[in-house]
């Protein structure tokens, strides 16, 4: 999924007034984190410095289908967080949180830590 991609669908989801820029701020804060806490668990973490104004709307997020609707689940929690809709932002963050878990899970079982080989059966 790109960055464009991501944001049209939350504003698809959850009509909003936030500029593009804020959302890509967020994308940027949750890539850091995702990148930092799965592959950098590993060893693995990619040489992320961010997204801002230069980054071109195309570029594709880092985690792949089919888990990429963690992108729209987040900006759609922020949305709601921003605006005080506390019960839709729960309900969002569960969501977030389940592909979050079902992407780190996945990830960690595709991918022994570096420096490390996997069991043989």
């Amino acid at each position: 999924m790109t960055i464009r991609q991501a944001i049209w669908l939350a504003d698809q989801t959850r009509p909003n007034s936030f500029d593009p820029e804020l959302k890509l701020r967020w994308l940027s804060n949750l890539d850091g984190r995702l990148n930092e806490e799965v592959p950098g668990a590993h060893g693995r973490a990619a040489d992320f410095s961010g997204y801002d104004a230069q980054t071109s709307d195309e570029t594709e997020l880092l985690v792949p289908w089919p888990f990429d609707d963690i992108y729209v689940r987040y900006l759609v929690m922020m949305i709601d967080f921003e605006n005080g809709e506390f019960a839709r932002y729960n309900n969002d963050a569960a969501a977030f949180n389940r592909i979050w878990q079902s992407w780190a899970g996945y990830y960690t079982h595709r991918h022994s830590p570096v420096g490390t080989t996997a069991l043989q059966f």
